[in-house]
């Protein structure tokens, strides 16, 4: 994920097209939308992933009350977090979250440098055919430095990260990602830290089946499928979560999987644990 490929150079307002079709148009401000800083930005391209990987060693658990509409608890290799599901007749149009940016430690016993990845998303659980997503990873070296990056991908196609998006770890970020479309959509990113938003309409993605909503941390695969190491983090709290559906509907965390991250051991690394509907702390262990 993170070998460089190519470097893109943004104007103030941006197309790129790649060999795929997919294209995509970037806007970024400042100081509450007065400053234009788009040409400040710099996409950095990163190969894609070959294979599906979220939801690795995934299995759900229903909760023991048959009464109302309960959460469900459920395992995975990489994901942790919330994951909730809409129908084909009532597909989600847009996913929205508050999130903090990773805060790191090393984690003892794990190869340096370590990560960890905080996301929004629409689709990439039930529907594994696509998954449009944004949010921040951070890193972290031998000596416990740490920087930050916001990205965005259209899986399967190429990741890119917003290089020039000022984003350190606790920076309060919100994610809004709108499916305009099963193949065009927005993505917009907004650090309220630093008073920085940055826009992003892209085109010809791959098709969404538009049925899931995900806001998670992730213990990600790199572009050689190789698991990186996955950091220890202050809780990694995600507010005002929603998804909107086509028909109106809002939906909230109620009856959401809430995914914990279980390592190759066995052993819990991550766990979500529900504040209400709309809000959520992702615990590291």
């Amino acid at each position: 994920m993170w070998s460089l490929i190519q470097h893109l150079l943004v104007g103030s307002l941006a197309v790129w097209t790649a060999a795929a079709e997919i294209s995509f148009v970037v806007e970024a401000t400042r100081d509450n939308g007065t400053v234009d800083i788009s040409s400040e930005l710099e996409l950095v391209k990163l190969p894609p992933r070959q294979r599906w990987q979220h939801g690795s060693r995934h299995k759900s658990r229903p909760p023991p009350s048959k009464g109302g509409k309960r959460d469900v608890v459920s395992f995975s290799g990489n994901w942790c977090g919330a994951s909730q599901h809409s129908t084909p007749d009532n597909q989600i149009v847009n996913a929205f979250s508050w999130l903090t940016a990773p805060d790191l430690t090393l984690r003892p016993g794990q190869p340096i440098p370590q990560y960890v990845a905080a996301w929004v998303g629409i689709d990439g659980a039930a529907c594994k055919q696509a998954l449009l997503q944004a949010g921040v990873t951070t890193v972290v070296n031998s000596n416990g430095g740490q920087s930050a990056s916001a990205w965005w991908q259209w899986y399967p196609e190429s990741s890119f990260t917003i290089k020039g998006f000022p984003v350190k770890p606790g920076d309060w970020v919100t994610v809004n990602i709108t499916a305009l479309t099963a193949t065009s959509g927005k993505i917009s990113l907004v650090n309220a830290n630093q008073g920085v938003e940055a826009s992003i309409t892209v085109s010809n993605g791959p098709k969404l089946c538009r049925i899931d909503a995900e806001w998670l941390i992730e213990d990600f695969y790199d572009s050689d499928m190789v698991q990186v190491p996955f950091a220890q983090f202050a809780d990694a709290w995600f507010l005002d979560a929603a998804a909107t559906t086509v028909k109106g509907t809002k939906i909230g965390i109620d009856g959401a999987a809430m995914v914990q991250l279980q390592n190759e051991n066995g052993t819990i690394v991550c766990h979500p644990e529900k504040w209400d509907n709309a809000n959520f702390v992702a615990i590291s262990s």
